[in-house]
């Protein structure tokens, strides 16, 4: 009986655990549950290594590659090569002729403001488009402003003397006072006599200016009456340097580029409208 007894008792102890060994379907559940979390916590933790180990990798090419090319990189930042400064040159006046002097007046009253036709002979001439404008158009344009320039304030006895319509030709002879100074005591100036020619095509304006006379104090001491060769050419008109107005006649050169200059640019402003 004793030997029966003492199996028995040493059973107990395995029939227990065995026992105790068994779950209940909420707890199967409960620990099913818990092992899906800990799978997953698992599977991020790896894939933050997996990253982690990608983007150390991705550096470690970055850094090799900086290591053989210094001057660059990826980011686009790179150390600048220091470029030698070129030396400055010296400014060069803005008035300084080819002669190397300087201009004391404005350049446009200098060498080459002065030109001549095939005749030798001082003429200003002007050569504009007209905005696409016909010749007629044109012509009616020119011939309102050459008779309404015979009536200015210095007028003397100018006149529109040729004008021919079909070939679109307009001529006037000028005589008008060219004023130099003028104040309250003293007037100084001189009768200046030129022809006015404008030649005109289609959305073309030739005009020139030539066979220029001055009458200058007529019946003083003083006074002369020449054209413009003998008295605003560079040779007289101009100082020996070449840069600056002749005392006597060069008001002269000044007074006439000013006047010319007016009349082409009113006339070409007006065709182009």
């Amino acid at each position: 009986m004793k030997k029966i007894i003492i199996p028995i008792f040493m059973l107990l102890p395995l029939m227990t655990a065995q026992a105790q060994t068994v779950l209940t379907e909420e707890q199967q559940l409960e620990q099913a549950q818990k092992q899906l979390e800990a799978a997953k916590k698992a599977l991020e933790v790896a894939k933050i290594k997996a990253q982690a180990a990608k983007l150390k990798a991705q550096a470690d090419s970055i850094n090799a590659a900086s290591a053989k090319a210094p001057t660059t990189s990826t980011t686009g930042w790179a150390i600048p090569v220091a470029v030698a400064a070129k030396p400055k040159e010296a400014a060069k006046p803005a008035n300084k002729l080819a002669n190397g002097t300087i201009a004391k007046v404005d350049m446009k009253y200098l060498a080459g403001a002065i030109t001549y036709n095939d005749e030798n002979k001082i003429e200003f001439t002007l050569d504009t488009d007209a905005n696409g404008k016909t010749a007629k158009q044109i012509y009616d344009i020119v011939l309102k402003y050459m008779s309404e320039l015979t009536q200015n304030d210095q007028n003397i006895a100018s006149r529109v003397a040729l004008v021919n319509d079909a070939e679109h030709v307009i001529a006037n002879t000028m005589d008008e006072w060219l004023v130099f100074s003028q104040s309250f005591i003293s007037l100084d100036r001189t009768e200046f006599k030129y022809q006015l020619v404008a030649r005109i095509s289609d959305n073309h304006l030739n005009l020139s200016l030539g066979r220029i006379i001055y009458n200058y104090e007529e019946g003083r001491s003083t006074g002369f009456k020449e054209p413009a060769e003998e008295v605003i050419s560079d040779k007289i008109a101009l100082n020996k340097k070449q840069n600056d107005l002749a005392k006597i006649f060069g008001k002269f050169r000044r007074c006439t580029i000013d006047r010319k200059d007016q009349i082409f640019a009113e006339l070409a402003a007006l065709v182009k409208q």
